[in-house]
């Protein structure tokens, strides 16, 4: 009556609680190999998405946390930059996944951010969350006007640029 933890018999592996099988048990759950998304009381090992402990929350894969993954994933909240399995809720900055940027903010891609945000690599035009690659044309962010080329602000470029607002002359990527 003293045991809690997880057992397992011939239909598979659950949540025991003082003695007992717990049906009600939702959450993660850790034993000798390693740390398991338990729902309804039984290990699902279906279960591929984030879920959350007193630790933070984690990236589950096929019912297990798996505290090798770099990258993101989704729950029903947004979309988040896990690593080491851990949503990092700390980060924020540009992120990449795959072929493409995001901007984390909170650790948590934010769709709804446009304009312009800096990372090792330069600084670049974000359109709904994601670089654009594809924008030519001038964006602005606090320090003022720029010229962006590919998506990517050019610092080089010294000529003229046109927005709605009419041509503007351009040093150095900065609209003077």
């Amino acid at each position: 009556f003293g045991y809690t933890g997880l057992a397992a018999n011939e239909y598979g592996w659950f949540m025991v609680v003082n003695g007992a099988l717990d049906f009600t048990y939702n959450g993660l759950v850790q034993n000798e190999y390693g740390w398991w998304y338990v729902e309804g009381g039984k290990i699902n090992f279906n279960y591929n998405s984030l879920a959350a402990n007193e630790y933070g929350w984690w990236y589950v894969e096929a019912g297990k946390v798996d505290f090798t993954f770099n990258g993101f994933s989704a729950n029903e909240a947004g979309v988040w930059k896990v690593e080491n399995g851990n949503v990092n809720f700390g980060y924020t900055g540009l992120a990449q996944s795959d072929d493409q940027w995001y901007m984390v903010q909170n650790g948590r891609i934010d769709f709804h951010y446009d304009g312009l945000a800096a990372n090792a690599y330069g600084w670049w035009k974000v359109t709904k969350g994601q670089v654009d690659f594809g924008f030519n044309g001038l964006a602005q962010n606090e320090y003022g006007w720029w010229y962006v080329s590919g998506g990517k602000i050019d610092f080089a470029y010294t000529g003229l640029a046109q927005n709605e607002n009419g041509w503007w002359y351009v040093r150095n990527g900065k609209v003077d």
